[in-house]
């Protein structure tokens, strides 16, 4: 693909395309049909096809923007660097970048989409290789608030046999056939968005046998290789004997840096050792309103937490108590005391056991916290 006239430098065989990409200098290249190029060896005269692949791919796929990245077939890359190393070329623009703005020229005409490097809703890969190409989404991030039943835990859990190496207890899942809030969301998130990858956020926890209530406990999912970049603001989803209900759901603009801190109000159904005197209730009142409380976590420094208010009614050994709390605050050891001081416990002198609490509101505080995107301006 190359002669050598005697005295002279070496003279390349190129197609149309491979030639102008070195320079309009007098260069000793002679054009010829693609499948003789040096260069390429016609791997451009595919570029139509290659497109028309990509854009099938594209099909199931909502976007507005999109990427093109190319992988070549081996040695076009090397034979190009080998022509202008000999020549003493540079700066030219390489086949790589030439063919990845061909195909995405093509793709933009047929799909109608924008092209952008920087932040592209699907990118292609152009497989010049194997001659297809591959397409992967960028993920998108789903804020909602969720109400559950007693009875559906929040988040999956292994499977006790297989420890999600998955087997026939389990039905092939890796995690425990049991209802979850985790559960139902991504199957009904995954048919929304048609991709069942994703990863929650959870603003808080609560039991298995707490009820969640209106408006609900606030959460993010990362839904990674979406098809669909947009999902409905509500819907319920039918798990066991009750419903989990998702509303003000809302598409977020990117990965969030930060999310806010909370406080929620609580049911908190207790026993206590001994009768619970109206006095004992009075103090709770008084102690606890506005109180700081310290968690003396394990693995962590101590945690400062408030107690906002506290209402609470006995009747013999039994307590019913409402209060709201910082998030972070647990409820079944603030009740008991076990690394919480004060507690409800320790208020009233003596041993008090959380028999249940309810998430009656989850209230946010402050909002979320995005990196900044910058984009650099175009030159003219």
């Amino acid at each position: 693909m190359k002669d050598r006239v005697p005295g002279t430098v070496v003279a390349y065989r190129l197609c149309q395309r491979c030639s102008e990409r070195q320079g309009t200098g007098a260069q000793p290249f002679q054009v010829v049909p693609g499948r003789e190029c040096f260069v390429c060896e016609g791997m451009l005269d595919g570029i139509p096809r290659m497109a028309k692949a990509a854009t099938r791919r594209l099909r199931p796929y909502e976007f507005k923007t999109f990427a093109v990245g190319v992988t070549l077939p081996e040695r076009v890359q090397e034979r190009e660097d080998e022509l202008r190393s000999e020549l003493k070329l540079k700066g030219g623009e390489t086949i790589k970048v030439q063919v990845a703005k061909l195909v995405a020229v093509k793709i933009s005409e047929a799909t109608r989409r924008k092209v952008d490097k920087a932040r592209p809703d699907v990118s292609v890969l152009a497989d010049f290789g194997r001659g297809d190409a591959v397409v992967s989404s960028k993920p998108v991030f789903y804020y909602a608030r969720y109400t559950k039943p007693a009875g559906v835990a929040q988040r999956r859990s292994l499977c006790d046999v297989c420890r999600g190496a998955r087997c026939e207890e389990c039905k092939g899942t890796g995690f425990k056939v049991v209802s979850s809030v985790e559960g139902a969301l991504r199957k009904k998130i995954g048919r929304l968005a048609g991709s069942e990858k994703m990863v929650f956020t959870w603003l808080g926890s609560e039991d298995e046998d707490s009820k969640v209530f209106s408006p609900g406990r606030p959460f993010v999912a990362e839904i990674k290789g979406p098809k669909k970049r947009k999902l409905v603001r509500k819907f319920a989803v039918r798990v066991g004997g009750g419903t989990v209900g998702v509303s003000s759901g809302r598409m977020l603009p990117s990965k969030p840096m930060r999310i806010p801190s909370f406080r929620f109000e609580t049911r908190i159904t207790a026993t206590a050792a001994s009768k619970v005197p109206p006095e004992g209730v009075s103090e709770l009142h008084a102690r606890f309103h506005r109180a700081a409380v310290t968690f003396e976590r394990p693995s962590s420094r101590p945690a400062i937490k408030t107690v906002y208010w506290v209402r609470a009614r006995a009747r013999g050994r039994t307590l019913v108590i409402d209060a709201e709390l910082d998030g972070g605050l647990p409820v079944k050891r603030f009740v008991n005391g076990e690394l919480v001081s004060p507690s409800v416990s320790e208020v009233l002198k003596t041993e008090v056991g959380c028999r249940s609490f309810d998430i009656c509101r989850v209230r946010e505080i402050g909002a979320f916290r995005f990196a900044e995107i910058t984009r650099d301006k175009e030159k003219n």
